[in-house]
Order: structure tokens, then C-alpha cells, then sequence
């Protein structure tokens, strides 16, 4: 049977919007100068880098190493470089902000210690770093371990180019190599089921027993003066 866009729509317009709520959540209380830069890593077509900006106060530019992400991002009027996150084409202590949506999950357990260290290069210090990235183990997991058993489907976070994933707390301990990590809030708790939604479905936390069981971590980190 035919599957109506609408119906495939519905359940991703739910999610992006619990993105926003859940990336408002981790921002909460950061205010930048219009001066400030806000360097969105590997930000796409940068809708999220532009929401961001919303939240924040601070001037944009985004980053990607596709070229078609990047001309998109530009044709929505947000500067946008090409690059790989794993030698970023920026000055040191360039960012007031530097954000990194969905990125350390596609890279290999070895890129990332480099890869938080470009991240700590790039950022001014005193200034922030947020990072979102889905959970090894979630609520959401128990379903794609289920899976493993049933059929042999390797869970990789619902993304087949997902290569490594992380705890709560290891996400914790990635980042605390180079930054004091000041704030994490879990998203989406439990999973929905044959498309119903339940009132702990779409659930933001900071609450320490809540965060590890969301599918989706974020965290919010300071480098040192």
C-alpha cells in the first residue's frame, strides 16, 4: 500500500520541531553580541545554523564538505565555506559559538580526539560549544537490538553511514578532554509505535536519570579562558 507524503511528513515535522525546542533548551541563557560568530560545523543547508543564530543573537556562517549543502546554505542568504571537520578551514579563535549537529556519530572512534581538538582550536576562549549526536543506548536502542536478534539489522542509530555512537556519559568524557561541560539535555524518550505518540515520546530532560535513556544527547560545553 502506498504510503501518502503527508503521513511521512507528519512524524519528521514532530521530530524537527522537538529538535528546536530540545537545541533552545541547551541554549538557554546564551546571549551573544551581533559581532559574535556562530560557526555551525558540518551545519547542511544550515536551517538549524539560522535557528541558531535566532537563539542567540550571533552572526552565522556554516560549514559542510558538499558543495550542493553549501550552495544551498548560501542561497538562503547564510555565508557558508567548504571543508572537512577534521582540519576546519577557520582561524584560531574565530567562534564565540561553535556548534556540531549530528557529526561525531559519522566519524571513526580515532577522528574523534582530533576532532574535538579542532573544535576547542577554532572556538575563542571563554566561549561555547554545543554538540548534539544520537545515544548508543536509548529506550529507542532496546528496539534496534530487538531488531539485531529478529533479523541480524546492525542498529546504527537509524543512519546507515552512523559509524560510531555514544553514551551520555562517554559524550561527557569526549568532550571533557578539552572543555567544561556545563549542560546535556535527552530528546525523544520513548519511541513511538506504529506512528502513536505517546506523552513521553517527545520528552526534554536535563534530569540525570532521564538524559541516558533519550535517543538524542546534547551538550553544551566552555573552553577555559
Amino acid at each position: 500500500m502506498a504510503v501518502a507524503v503527508g503521513e511521512v511528513a507528519e512524524p519528521f515535522a514532530r521530530w524537527m520541531a522537538g529538535r528546536r525546542r530540545a537545541i533552545s533548551e541547551l541554549l538557554d541563557g546564551v546571549h551573544l553580541e551581533s559581532s559574535d560568530l556562530v560557526l555551525d560545523v558540518a551545519g547542511g543547508d544550515a536551517s538549524l545554523t539560522r535557528f541558531v543564530a535566532m537563539e542567540t543573537g550571533g552572526s552565522v556562517v556554516s560549514h559542510d564538505l558538499s558543495w550542493s549543502e553549501c550552495q544551498a546554505a548560501r542561497a538562503a542568504a547564510t555565508p557558508s565555506v567548504r571543508g572537512d571537520v577534521r582540519h576546519l578551514p577557520f582561524h584560531n579563535e574565530c567562534a564565540r559559538l561553535t556548534v556540531a549537529f549530528e557529526i561525531i556519530e559519522h566519524l571513526q572512534p580515532w577522528e574523534v580526539p582530533g576532532f574535538v581538538d579542532e573544535l576547542w582550536r577554532v572556538t575563542a576562549p571563554g566561549g561555547l560549544v554545543a554538540l548534539s549526536t544520537p545515544n548508543r543506548y536509548s529506550l529507542q536502542s532496546l528496539r534496534g537490538i530487538a531488531r539485531y536478534f529478529r533479523d541480524g539489522t546492525v542498529w546504527n542509530g537509524e543512519d546507515q553511514t552512523h559509524v560510531q555512537l555514544q553514551s551520555a556519559r562517554a559524550l561527557r568524557h569526549t568532550l571533557r578532554r578539552r572543555f567544561n561541560v556545563t549542560r546535556t539535555v535527552g530528546y525523544y524518550l520513548a519511541p513511538e509505535l506504529h506512528g502513536r505518540v505517546s506523552r513521553f515520546t517527545h520528552v526534554i530532560s536535563e534530569s540525570p536519570l532521564v538524559v541516558p535513556l533519550c535517543h538524542k544527547l546534547l551538550a553544551l560545553a566552555q573552553k577555559a579562558e
